[in-house]
């Protein structure tokens, strides 16, 4: 390259020097921006969508968490009712039961007791022979059982305790004997017919004869 290139070419790199990396850029519409702001734009928007992004997990998983908990508390109040209904239901089927049945089971003891007078007045019967008196006590006895198996079968049972001193919610007092003895006011004095009860609910009261204090 001779002297006059090298000046020619020296000109050409005054009059137009290279665009640097950070220099404007001038877009179509007149605007420039610089290399450094577009990528400060670019990231500033990227990290936008990141935020976007993560609040609408975030809401998603609110929204998750509600509806678990709601799930939760429908199931518990689910459960209480059921079990509310099946008490219900449970009673509603024993009163059923009860109310349905007591006229049998009062007829049933109403036959026990007067197999139980029957036998009280052959106890005091000496006229009849020993061997037809014992024949007539045992079949009668018999019969007695029976009637208490029938009962014992449809949960009907005779008091197993028999309280000393009047229980409103156990005895009926059919009678009374004075006493003078404060402290015995109202003992029970005689049964004079037993108690039954069905699954623990009284059915017939123990019929007692009481005492009352007299001064």
């Amino acid at each position: 390259m001779n002297v006059r290139e090298e000046e020619t070419q020296g000109n050409k790199e005054i009059n137009n020097p290279p665009v640097s990396q950070h220099d404007n850029v001038k877009h179509p519409g007149g605007k420039e921006t610089s290399h450094t702001e577009s990528t400060h734009r670019t990231n500033g928007t990227e990290q936008a969508s990141i935020a976007e992004m993560i609040a609408s997990h975030k809401a998603l998983l609110e929204e998750m968490k509600s509806l678990l908990e709601a799930r939760l508390s429908y199931d518990a109040t689910k459960e209480k009712t059921i079990e509310k209904l099946h008490e219900e239901l449970k009673l509603y089927r024993d009163n059923f039961i009860f109310q349905s049945q007591k006229p049998v089971f009062i007829d049933l003891i109403m036959l026990y007791d007067n197999f139980m007078q029957l036998l009280a007045v052959l106890d005091g019967k000496q006229d009849m022979t020993k061997e037809a008196f014992s024949i007539l006590k045992q079949n009668l006895h018999t019969i007695k059982e029976e009637l208490l198996e029938i009962l014992y079968r449809r949960d009907v049972t005779p008091y197993r305790e028999h309280p000393d001193f009047l229980d409103y919610k156990l005895h009926k007092t059919t009678g009374t004997v004075p006493t003078t003895t404060e402290a015995e006011n109202n003992k029970v004095e005689k049964v004079v017919k037993p108690g039954f009860c069905w699954n623990d609910k009284v059915l017939r009261p123990e019929e007692v004869i009481i005492k009352k204090y007299r001064r």
